[in-house]
């Protein structure tokens, strides 16, 4: 047998240089290590992934930019859109307001013109001038067509509806009526109106209205009614329901024995009454009406016209209870209230007042103007009617401090003049109810005053004004074009054809009083007949034809 060390190719030539060396037998058993395969380059490796990052950060920064344009797109779209809608909505008023010979809107430069004042100029000073410049060409001012509108002489009859129909003959048979309930309060409102008008008011009626817990009880005529009558019905009545209690003309009910015996029966009073009027109630009382105050915790608008036996005690108690808290006050009438250091101070303590109607009361100038002065920029409602001693200087005071006026009432104050108007004019921009009756203004005057302020006014009593003539009446047909209540009563000095002038102009009119007028021709009164205007006063006009055309009053909106 061949060795190994003959063969060459069987050994390496590496082993024949080894010694031999002893055989350990743990060596026999142990493996030789695996050969490892080369390692990746760990630095390329990370910059291969931050690349990689640098792409997806790109690709989603581009998806988020594309969607912000895609929204910016969407967005101006829907701007564009809307402002073509407001395009469109306001060509469609102007010119539905031009159509209608409606005031048009006023654009910023206008409105900029009108809010900028003059040092040393007055509104009403300008509009004078303009309207003395205007009569010396009256010949073409009166030539001249009012807005190129025919009075139109087509009546609009509508029928009844069935529910007007069923309140007339349910006011017509009241005393057959065995019960209202389920009658909205609105309703009830309505058919008691009817049947105070018709002064079948009695305490079956009442207690109709008192029941099914109303939260309105309002009642215009309570003549017939009893002491014992009025403490049972307020009994009976659901007291934390109610919130409107109105009982006018209850003079002879309303004591301070019925009311400490209502009190006696309920205690708690009523803890939810808001709104109180007790007009003409002759026996009521300053203690009676404390008694009310303490049972009647969140009253707000308080009616005592004409209550003949209260005295300034009244007006303390009230400003007691609710002098932060009190809206309305309306103690026009109250003869017993005389002017005084209590007076002043009382009615001054009112922080929130905002209608007040002293119509009527004596001596009451430095009253008003203390009242004025202190609390004048919360009064949207005064009514100084009858006053005697208001003169000019109480309405300087009212323009100066009372801009927010929204209805006024001077009638019947002879001492008034021009200067008043004046101050009116200038001072209160936002009149919209304006009584003048039988006041001596001069022509000019409330014309001057209807250029100014008529654009916003809705009711307008010239009632026996009696230098009313031809400047007013182009005032009245160009400027007032919102006019829905009118009253032109015994101005005698208007022609037959400048009242035509004017019911064509003023298109929204709806009620016009023309009591005294006998300077019209039969024809023209016929044709009156036919309009679409309700004309109460004229010869053969009844005074009831139209009682839904009534004028609200100063205080309507809180009494």
């Amino acid at each position: 047998m061949t060795s190994s060390r003959e063969d060459p190719e069987i050994l390496p030539d590496a082993a024949e240089d080894e010694p031999n060396l002893p055989v350990n037998p743990d060596s026999v058993n142990q493996q030789q290590p695996p050969t490892l395969l080369p390692l990746f380059d760990c630095v390329a490796l990370d910059k291969l992934c931050h690349v990689a990052e640098m792409l997806q950060d790109r690709e989603r920064q581009r998806i988020r930019e594309e969607a912000e344009i895609a929204e910016k797109r969407r967005r101006w779209a829907e701007e564009r859109a809307e402002a073509h809608r407001q395009y469109v909505f306001e060509v469609a008023k102007a010119y539905a307001l031009e159509l209608h010979s409606d005031q048009a809107p006023k654009s910023k430069d206008d409105d900029e013109e009108e809010e900028e004042v003059v040092k040393g100029k007055s509104r009403f000073d300008d509009a004078k001038k303009a309207i003395k410049k205007r009569r010396r060409y009256s010949s073409r001012s009166s030539d001249a067509p009012c807005g190129g509108i025919e009075l139109s002489m087509t009546r609009h009859r509508t029928a009844p509806t069935l529910t007007e129909l069923c309140m007339r003959v349910l006011a017509e048979n009241s005393e057959a009526i065995e019960s209202l309930h389920l009658v909205p309060d609105h309703l009830k409102k309505k058919i008691s109106s009817l049947v105070s008008d018709s002064s079948k008011v009695d305490k079956a009626f009442m207690q109709l209205l008192v029941d099914d817990s109303p939260s309105e009880v309002s009642v215009k005529n309570c003549v017939d009614l009893e002491e014992e009558d009025l403490t049972q019905i307020l009994s009976e009545c659901d007291r934390v329901s109610l919130q409107v209690l109105n009982l006018d003309l209850c003079g002879r009910a309303m004591t301070e024995n019925a009311i400490t015996e209502f009190l006696k029966r309920s205690p708690y009073g009523f803890p939810s009454l808001t709104r109180l009027s007790l007009q003409g109630a002759f026996c009521l009382t300053d203690n009676a009406l404390a008694l009310i105050s303490r049972s009647a915790p969140l009253l707000r608008v308080v009616n005592l016209c004409d209550c003949s036996l209260l005295t300034f005690q009244a007006v303390k108690i009230l400003a007691d209870y609710f002098g932060s808290t009190l809206r309305g006050l309306n103690i026009g009438g109250c003869q017993g209230i005389k002017p005084c250091d209590v007076f002043r101070t009382s009615l001054s303590r009112f922080e929130k007042l905002s209608s007040l109607s002293v119509a009527g009361l004596e001596g009451i100038h430095d009253v008003v103007v203390e009242f004025c002065t202190s609390r004048g920029s919360s009064l949207t409602d005064l009514s100084l009617a009858s006053c005697v001693g208001v003169n000019d200087g109480t309405l300087w005071t009212a323009g100066r401090y009372c801009p927010n006026l929204e209805a006024l009432d001077i009638s019947e104050l002879d001492s008034l003049t021009d200067a008043s108007l004046k101050e009116i004019t200038d001072g209160c921009r936002s009149l919209r109810s304006v009584k003048f009756t039988r006041n001596r203004f001069s022509d000019e005057g409330v014309a001057a005053f209807l250029e100014v302020c008529g654009g916003s006014i809705n009711n307008l009593s010239l009632n026996n004004v009696r230098n009313v003539g031809q400047e007013t009446a182009i005032s009245l047909a160009k400027y007032c074009k919102r006019l829905h209540y009118l009253d032109l009563s015994w101005c005698r000095k208007l022609t037959e054809e400048e009242l035509r002038q004017i019911m064509s102009c003023c298109s929204l009119l709806r009620s016009l009083k023309l009591f005294g007028w006998t300077q019209v021709t039969e024809d023209f009164l016929e044709d009156l007949s036919r309009s679409e205007v309700s004309i109460v006063g004229l010869k053969m006009t009844s005074l009831f034809a139209h009682p839904d055309d009534s004028y609200p009053s100063v205080d309507a909106k809180c009494f």
